[in-house]
């Protein structure tokens, strides 16, 4: 199973400076959860490009600015965006990495979005659920995010499955997903179908279901059930306000 937990936050237009602060914070978060996310590298562009430690600022500045300009020259209209962020890893080696469960960490200020991605967690962490609850709660734990949702993969019958595509409810709406977070306070009674939900800081977490199984018609019925609840509460971001409210 793969999982992908992505927070949205106000737009910001950072040079790549700011990119690397901004990125520094959220690193701050993550390694409070689990030593794995002390350390990081910037994800090399392809095979013959050596990893450059996060920590080496000026190195991992002349990477955001490197890839700035590549995606300047590819879209000269882009500038008034700020810097594009930067990709981070937190295996400096192959083998570490893939240990580690191929996470990618992805900075991208001038989108809002900040994505969390790990392949296989199960063989990696114990306790999966556990894991993936306690990385959201760091991320969210930044005030500025407004809404946070976590997708799940896997491979079904040969065919890999992805929840936002293959079994979320709407294709109009964003997606909880296996659980995530939204910036309102939130009584258990208004939302009943959630396996767990709880207050934090301004907003409450929300935990969809025990496992979400992709290829269990029960786990996704009762992510579907939250999905539609919070629809119905306003708490489900529109994505495309043309096929409907």
């Amino acid at each position: 199973m793969n999982i992908t937990l992505t927070c949205s936050l106000p737009v910001m237009q950072l040079d790549a400076e700011g990119a690397y602060r901004e990125a520094a914070g959220w690193i701050d978060r993550l390694s409070s959860v689990h030593p794995h996310f002390e350390e990081w590298w910037v994800l090399p562009d392809g095979p013959n490009d050596h990893h450059v430690g996060f920590r080496d600022a000026d190195a991992t500045l002349s990477s955001i600015h490197k890839a700035d300009e590549k995606f300047y020259r590819e879209f000269p209209g882009a500038h008034a965006l700020g810097s594009t962020g930067l990709a981070l890893t937190n295996g400096r080696t192959e083998q570490l990495w893939k240990e580690r469960g191929k996470v990618a960490l992805v900075v991208q200020p001038a989108s809002g979005d900040v994505t969390l991605a790990i392949y296989r967690i199960e063989a990696v962490y114990k306790a999966p659920g556990h894991m993936v609850w306690s990385l959201l709660k760091a991320l969210s734990s930044d005030p500025r995010v407004t809404y946070a949702r976590t997708n799940v993969q896997a491979l079904v019958a040969g065919r890999l499955v992805v929840y936002s595509i293959d079994r979320s409810v709407y294709p109009h709406r964003d997606f909880l997903g296996w659980m995530g977070y939204v910036d309102h306070a939130l009584l258990p009674e208004k939302l009943p179908e959630a396996s767990r939900m709880e207050r934090h800081g301004k907003g409450t977490l929300i935990l969809a279901t025990d496992l979400l199984d992709v290829a269990e018609p029960s786990a996704v019925e009762q992510v579907n059930r939250v999905e539609i609840r919070l629809a119905e509460l306003g708490l489900l971001p529109v994505t495309d306000a043309r096929l409907g409210g």
